[in-house]
């Protein structure tokens, strides 16, 4: 029995001195996303260009808008530099995960597909998703019914909230998948290669706002004009996005927009930008009555 207990005292001296830090060793390095920046003193922010939330305007070094400020608002109060990296739609979610960037303003719809590779953050704004076609065409497209039929032609952006739900919800229809950066490709693919152009509202207003030459009456019958404007599909949040691993990161993310809502900051930097169907609240959309209300900016 001594010599059992001896030999056991003598295991669990080695055993603890082998769990034991070593001195010597030095740390590893941060991974998680908020501790490497708060030592490196650089967020690294991916985006694709979105009015307002990210415009990226010819010759200019780095994007301006909405969520461009809320985030130099955040990282000024931290004393962090920011780096900007433009990234694809479809792309960002592996960004993430490479480390190209740290955090994504999108701007991006969450959803249950993108929710397996990233954490997203509390929603921004809500949004959702019409159509453009030509004013002859108009009257084809009074429902979302009317778009899943045989011998139409549908346009999506590849990575879209809306290219996701007509891969698993639209049957009948022949759905055109553009992989064209901008995403205004599904609206001027109209007409053309599509008879109807799928996108969120705020892209398909910026779009028809810009392109005056295909939307004025002396344009006839290929005129462009907005489908499906009093039922937007997939009416859901705009969020923010880090890796799916980083929930402290993502933590701090949502202690910050809601201080910057709180302190007003979110409000005076969306003031300048004129853009209809913002929706700060989930709340302000009644599938019910089909109406909008407590819009952000008109």
């Amino acid at each position: 029995m001594k010599r059992f207990l001896l030999l056991m005292t003598g295991f669990c001296m080695v055993a603890l001195a082998a769990c034991a830090p070593n001195a010597s060793t030095p740390s590893p390095a941060p991974r998680g996303g908020l501790e490497k920046i708060q030592k490196t003193g650089i967020l690294r922010v991916g985006y694709f260009p979105f009015e307002p939330a990210a415009i990226l305007d010819p010759g200019a070094q780095k994007p301006r808008g909405f969520f461009v400020d809320l985030v130099e608002d955040i990282a000024r109060e931290m004393r962090w530099k920011v780096e900007y990296v433009q990234v694809d739609l479809k792309n960002f979610a592996a960004g993430l995960a490479s480390g190209d960037f740290d955090l994504s303003i999108g701007a991006t719809f969450s959803s249950p597909s993108r929710a397996g590779g990233v954490l997203f953050s509390r929603p921004l704004f809500y949004l959702g998703y019409t159509g453009v076609s030509t004013a002859a065409n108009a009257t084809r497209f009074k429902t979302w019914a009317d778009v899943d039929q045989k011998g139409v032609r549908v346009a999506v952006k590849q990575g879209s909230a809306i290219a996701d739900y007509a891969r698993v919800h639209f049957k009948n229809a022949t759905i055109v998948s553009l992989e064209a950066p901008n995403l205004n490709a599904p609206l001027a693919a109209v007409p053309g290669q599509a008879d109807i152009g799928l996108m969120n509202q705020v892209t398909v207003f910026t779009y028809l706002r810009d392109n005056k030459d295909k939307t004025s009456p002396t344009a006839g019958a290929t005129r462009i004009v907005e489908v499906l404007s009093d039922q937007p599909k997939e009416f859901t949040g705009i969020c923010w996005a880090v890796r799916p691993d980083d929930i402290r990161f993502l933590e701090f993310i949502n202690s910050s927009i809601k201080h910057e809502i709180d302190t007003g900051r979110y409000d005076e930097y969306i003031a300048p930008y004129d853009i209809p169907n913002l929706y700060r609240e989930r709340e302000t959309y009644s599938f019910k009555t089909k109406s909008f209300s407590g819009q952000i900016s008109r």
